[in-house]
């Protein structure tokens, strides 16, 4: 089993992604979240290293790559935006 690792970056995404869909868009991310701990490669790769798994019933994505056996989570991104802004949020 992996272990998930939500940067500060994330982490921010996170809180804000519950403000706005309150405690029913927090626990579609998390349940994605042990998706993919349990299944490391079951999002494709959007732009190496990241892999993008899309959060069913939102707008979000959760960007993340992998580091051995840890899952690093770099953002949760609400995916109406410029494709542009969200490689630069992840430094690219």
């Amino acid at each position: 089993m992996s272990e998930v690792v939500l940067l500060a970056g994330a982490q921010a995404d996170l809180l804000e992604l519950y403000t706005r869909f309150g405690e029913r868009g927090y626990f579609l991310v998390v349940d994605e979240l042990e998706l993919i701990r349990k299944m490391p490669e079951i999002a494709p790769v959007y732009a190496d290293p990241f892999r993008r798994r899309l959060v069913v019933g939102t707008p979000y994505g959760i960007f993340y790559s992998l580091a051995g056996k840890r899952i690093m989570v770099a953002a949760i991104l609400d995916l109406r935006q410029d494709p542009r802004s969200i490689l630069r949020r992840l430094g690219g």
